[in-house]
C-alpha cells in the first residue's frame, strides 16, 4: 500500500506510553511493533550489561550492538534503573503511574517481589494495561522453570513434528516460539486497549510461551486430542495435505507445490501430463492421496526430476497451480515482490546504517513510524526523568551518583 497521506502524530497508538521491562526477544518483538504504530516505548535496562540480547548473535556495530538487539529495539527510548534498590523501584512505579501499558517477561513472581506486579502498579495508575509474558504461565507445576525459544520449541511439540521422515526432530530456523508469543502479547494489549473504552479499570494480560507455541499447531490439535493421532515428521511435506511440498528438479533446485484443493489437484495433474490421475481411485480425494502418499510422491518425484526448476515454475504457473522456488533468506529478500513490498527498510544509527525488517501492518490512513535507531543503554535516562517525571538536574545527578540510575557512557546530561 502506497501514497498514504499522513500527518505527524496520526499513527494509531500516538500518545500512548509503554513502560517496557522486557528483554531478549518475545517482549521486545511486541513493543517494537507497538512503537512502529506510534506508541512511546520506554525500555528499562539494568545498569551495567543491560538487555542480554545486546550480546546475542553478531556484534554488528559494536560490542553492545548485536544484530539480534538491533533487529528488535528500534524507535524506543532507554533508561537504566537499578530495580534491586528501593529508590530504583520507586522511580519505576512513578514511571508506571504515567504510562498506559506495562510489559514484562521475568519469571512469575519476580515483579511482585519487587513491588512492581500488576496489583502494585494498578494501584498507582487506574486503567493500566499490564502484560506478563512467561515461559509456562503464572501457575502450575512448571511455572518456575527457566526456558527460552529452543526449550519451548522442544517441549511444545514444534520440534517433534519438524524434520525428515525417519530422522530426528529439528529446530525451526526462526525463533518462532519467541515471535509467536510476542505477537499474541501485542494482540492482547491491543484488545485490552479497545476494552478500556468501556472498562476503564484496565486489565492484566498474560501470555505463556508454551500456549503460544502450541497454538501454532492449531490445525493438528483436533485429531491429536480426539483420535490420538501422532503427527509424523515429513520434511518438506505436510501431514494433512498431499501433494503439498517441495520437489527436487533436474538442476538440483527445488520447486514448491501447494495443491491444497481439488481444483489445484486437477490443475497439477494436467501440468505434469497425467490428466488420468484426476479420476484415479488412488488419488481422487485428499484422504485417498494421504492414504497413498508414498506411491503418489514417488511418481511425482520422478516426474519433477526430469526438468529444471524454472521450467517447472513456468508450467505450474501457466496451469494456475500454487508454486514457488525454494529461496534462501537472501534470495527471498531480493525477490521482485519483496523489493516491491519494501520488506526491508534502511535505518541510520550513530555508528552506521543497518537494514531491518519493516512493520508488516499497513493502513490507508496512516503509515508506520520511520524507524529510529535502537537506543544505547541509558541514552534517554536524563530526558525521561526530566520530561516524564519532572525531575530537575540536581535530582537526576544525585540519582546518577548514587548508582540508582545510569546514563549512556560518556553522556553528561546536558
Amino acid at each position: 500500500m502506497t501514497n498514504v497521506e499522513t500527518h505527524a502524530g496520526t499513527e494509531p497508538l500516538a500518545g500512548l506510553r509503554i513502560l517496557d521491562f522486557s528483554h531478549a526477544a518475545a517482549g521486545p518483538f511486541a513493543t517494537m511493533f507497538l512503537a512502529d504504530l506510534g506508541a512511546e516505548v520506554i525500555k528499562i535496562e539494568k545498569p551495567g550489561r543491560g538487555d542480554g540480547s545486546r550480546y546475542m548473535g553478531e556484534p554488528l556495530l559494536g560490542p553492545v550492538d548485536s544484530d539480534y538487539y538491533l533487529s528488535m529495539n528500534r524507535s524506543k527510548r532507554d533508561v537504566l534503573i537499578d530495580l534491586s534498590c528501593s529508590t530504583g523501584r520507586d522511580l519505576a512505579r512513578r514511571l508506571a503511574a504515567v504510562s498506559d501499558i506495562v510489559i514484562q517477561n521475568f519469571r512469575p513472581g519476580v515483579m511482585d517481589r519487587l513491588g512492581l506486579g500488576y496489583d502494585d502498579l494498578r494501584a498507582v495508575r487506574r486503567g493500566l494495561i499490564y502484560c506478563s509474558i512467561s515461559a509456562f504461565g503464572s501457575s502450575g507445576p512448571w511455572q518456575d522453570r527457566p526456558a527460552n525459544d529452543i526449550i519451548m520449541q522442544s517441549v511444545s511439540g514444534l520440534m517433534g513434528i519438524t524434520g525428515e521422515p525417519g530422522g530426528g526432530p529439528v529446530r525451526i530456523g526462526a525463533p518462532i516460539s519467541d515471535f509467536a508469543t510476542g505477537l499474541f502479547a501485542m494482540s492482547g494489549i491491543l484488545a485490552a486497549l479497545h476494552a478500556r473504552e468501556s472498562h476503564p479499570e484496565g486489565q492484566h494480560v498474560e501470555v505463556a510461551m508454551l500456549d503460544a507455541s502450541i497454538a501454532m499447531m492449531t490445525n493438528y490439535v483436533p485429531s491429536v486430542v480426539t483420535s490420538g493421532r501422532r503427527i509424523p515428521r515429513l520434511g518438506r511435506g505436510h501431514a494433512q495435505i498431499v501433494p503439498y511440498q517441495a520437489f527436487a528438479c533436474s538442476d538440483g533446485q527445488f520447486v514448491m507445490v501447494g495443491a491444497f484443493t481439488q481444483g489445484f489437484w486437477r490443475s497439477l495433474c494436467h501440468a505434469v501430463d497425467h490428466p488420468e490421475w484426476v479420476d484415479d481411485p488412488r488419488f481422487q480425494s485428499n484422504p485417498l492421496r494421504l492414504a497413498n502418499r508414498d506411491e503418489l510422491l514417488s511418481l511425482l518425484a520422478d516426474i519433477f526430476a526430469k526438468k529444471s526448476r524454472d521450467e517447472w515454475l513456468t508450467a505450474l504457473q501457466e496451469a494456475d497451480v500454487p508454486t514457488s522456488p525454494v529461496f534462501e533468506l537472501d534470495e527471498a529478500i531480493r525477490s521482485e515482490q519483496a523489493e516491491h513490498n519494501r520488506v526491508v527498510q534502511h535505518m541510520e544509527t550513530a555508528r552506521g546504517p543497518v537494514d531491518v525488517i519493516k512493520c508488516p501492518i499497513e493502513s490507508d490512513r496512516w503509515m508506520a513510524r520511520v524507524p529510529e535507531a535502537p537506543p544505547e543503554m541509558g541514552a534517554d535516562t536524563d530526558a525521561v526523568l526530566a520530561t516524564v517525571l519532572d525531575l530537575d538536574r540536581a535530582a537526576i545527578d544525585e540519582l546518577i551518583s548514587s548508582g540508582v540510575v545510569a546514563r549512556a557512557s560518556g553522556a553528561s546530561g546536558e
